[in-house]
Formats: C-alpha cells, sequence, structure tokens
C-alpha cells in the first residue's frame, strides 16, 4: 500500500499541476488556532511567534495543508500611523479592529505618508515577518498580506466615509489607492529580498469590492487598475503563487480577474478562495485551466450546521471540483469560524478523506 503524503508534498504537488494522493485542505484557520492551542487571543495576534506556534500545532493536530497566514480584515490603518485594538477574550471581536483610521478628510489623503521598509517594519508587517521567518524554516512559503487594495483603503479612510468618496470624490479615491498599493509593493519587496521571491506566497483579501457593494464599472475604474499594478509586481518579482480571496459575491468582477492574470502574463499559480457566493462553476469557466479553485464552504453553515451536514457540503463541493484541470482544494469561503467546536473542522478533514482522494 503506497504510504500517504506529508501535507508539504500534497500542496506541492497540486502547485505542480499534479494529482496527490487526496485533495489539500486549506481551513483559513486563524483564531480558531488560538483555542486549538489554549492561547488568549491578544498574544496570539500580538506576536509572530505565538501566532506561528498556534497556527502550527493546530495544522499538526488536524493534519491540513494550510501554511501559517498572518493577515486580518483592518489591514491598512495602523501601517499608515491610525491605531488598531487587539482582540482579547472577554470582547466578541476575534481579530484586530480599527480604533482610528488615519485619513479622516480629504487634505489627509494628500498629506498620508506611503511608509518605508528600510528600518522597523510599519504597523502588523513586524509580525507578519515573524510569522514568516517561522513558516520558512519549517519549509512553509512566507506569506504576506498584499490586499486587496480596495479594502485597505476602505480601513485606511474609514468605510462608510471612503464608500461615500466612491460616489462624490473618485479623485481622492484614486489617490488613496495609489499610495495603499505602494505600501503593499513595498510589502512585497521586502519579502522577497528577505526570503526570496520562490519562497513567498503573498495573498489578497477583501469584500469590499463585491458587487452588492459597488458596481461592475466602479469596479473597472477604481480597483482594476490597482489589482493590475501590485499583481504585475508580484509577476516582476518572480514570486509563483498568490492566494486570492475575493469575498462575497464576485460573480460580476470575474471577467476582471481574467483580465488582470492575461495583462500580468502570469507565470504562476494563483490559487482562488471566492466567497461562497461566487458559483464554482464560474470560478473554474474563469480560470480552471491554469489556476487551483477552492471550494468555498459557507462560514455560516460551518458554524450552526452539524457535522454531518457539513460533510455533505465538503463532498458536494469535492465531486464539483475535485477532476478541475489546474487542480483543486477544499476551504471554507472565508475564515474558518473562531468559535466552533473543534468536530466541525474534523468534519472538512474527515470529507476530504472519504470522497477526495486521487487514483
Amino acid at each position: 500500500m503506497p504510504r500517504a503524503m506529508t501535507p508539504a508534498q500534497r500542496m506541492m504537488a497540486v502547485l505542480q499541476g499534479k494529482k496527490p494522493d487526496r485533495i489539500p485542505v486549506i481551513p483559513f484557520v486563524q483564531s480558531f488556532a488560538a483555542r486549538v492551542a489554549g492561547m488568549p487571543l491578544g498574544e496570539f495576534w500580538s506576536d509572530g511567534d505565538n501566532y506561528f506556534q498556534a497556527n502550527y500545532r493546530s495544522m499538526r493536530l488536524f493534519g491540513y495543508e494550510q501554511t501559517p497566514l498572518f493577515g486580518y480584515a483592518a489591514c491598512g490603518p495602523w501601517e499608515f500611523g491610525g491605531r488598531i485594538q487587539m482582540p482579547d477574550d472577554r470582547h466578541g471581536a476575534t481579530a484586530p479592529v480599527v480604533v482610528e483610521s488615519p485619513v479622516k478628510t480629504i487634505d489627509d489623503v494628500d498629506r498620508l505618508e506611503v511608509p518605508t521598509f528600510d528600518g522597523e517594519l510599519p504597523g502588523a508587517y513586524g509580525i507578519a515577518a515573524k510569522t514568516a521567518a517561522h513558516c520558512v524554516a519549517h519549509g512553509m512559503p512566507a506569506s504576506v498580506q498584499v490586499g486587496s487594495i480596495f479594502s485597505a483603503a476602505a480601513q485606511v479612510a474609514e468605510t462608510a466615509r471612503f464608500l461615500s468618496w466612491v460616489m462624490t470624490r473618485p479623485d481622492a479615491v484614486h489617490r488613496l489607492m495609489d499610495k495603499v498599493s505602494d505600501l503593499f509593493i513595498g510589502a512585497l519587496v521586502y519579502f522577497a529580498d528577505r526570503f526570496g521571491p520562490e519562497n513567498c506566497m503573498p495573498f489578497q483579501a477583501g469584500p469590499l469590492e463585491a458587487n452588492g457593494i459597488i458596481s461592475p464599472s466602479q469596479f473597472a475604474e477604481l480597483v482594476h487598475p490597482y489589482n493590475l499594478k501590485v499583481n504585475k509586481k508580484i509577476r516582476e518579482l518572480g514570486i509563483g503563487t498568490v492566494l486570492m480571496h475575493p469575498c462575497a459575491n464576485q460573480n460580476l468582477n470575474l471577467p476582471f480577474y481574467v483580465d488582470m492574470r492575461e495583462a500580468c502574463n502570469w507565470h504562476g499559480r494563483y490559487i482562488w478562495i471566492f466567497g461562497p457566493e461566487t458559483a464554482m462553476a464560474g470560478q473554474m469557466k474563469a480560470f480552471g485551466e491554469h489556476d487551483i479553485i477552492c471550494g468555498n464552504i459557507d462560514p455560516q453553515a460551518i458554524a450552526e450546521k452539524s457535522y454531518e451536514d457539513i460533510v455533505d457540503r465538503c463532498k458536494a463541493a469535492i465531486a464539483r471540483g475535485k477532476d478541475n484541470p489546474g487542480g483543486f482544494i477544499l476551504t471554507p469561503g472565508c475564515e474558518f469560524p473562531a468559535e466552533v467546536a473543534p468536530v466541525k473542522l474534523m468534519a472538512l478533514m474527515d470529507a476530504a478523506e472519504q470522497y477526495g482522494r486521487y487514483g
């Protein structure tokens, strides 16, 4: 009987366009790992050593293929001089939240200075770099958050204010997006120089480009140019794998992501984790020949449904995507719920073992 692959071997096979012994599982675990490790959330999020260790122990316990990914939805304000608050176990937040956005007026946009990576790393990037160093030492990629540019800009300027500018001051949105994209390019250059481009896996995640918030024409004008700017830099640096998480309903934005891939003359692999609102069929049609498609199980269902129901949902996703030419990974459609029972994650692993084997 052939020996089972290790998680690292399984992921490498998929990234190389080969069939592993079974489909990999990336459960998008973050704060859930702190609970697994019995670690207070504030200690987990504020220190890269802690963040790595909790995630690594969760990986070993459940056997999934996810490398620790340090990043959170409120990325941006801290790096530009605003303030965030780390979560604690007494309140409801499970990730850092914005306390003060650095941009409050249009004039603030013009005064905003793009942080550099020459000395102390800006904001959360010091924590991310410490996490990444552990990952590389363990043979895993160094992950770095470099988007989404639009969602990050909406944190730098405070979301309601920023979205009002989308309608009334698109010129200010462009100027802010340009500075946020420069921050992310600085992070890309730093991580590629420090860890080697072959060891880096940038990731981009954000929900505010979704079709229920902005129109496709606004996406074309305000989002697409800056996605191109950052992803062309990824291509220029020689980085071969990018984890993309366009959250929520992005069905009408798929053509722009296809164009981005083609305009960058992309040579590597995108791993696409769309929200559950974006159908796998559309993703496979758009990217399936080249890229890895992820089965985007609804996180709300993971939180609310039974073990058996989650296994059934995973089984259906595996049936749809397992034979995608570019490869398939089982994932939730967003972060794995932090407060659920461990058996919910076991459901993903059991489904992959039962229904995701090749050969």
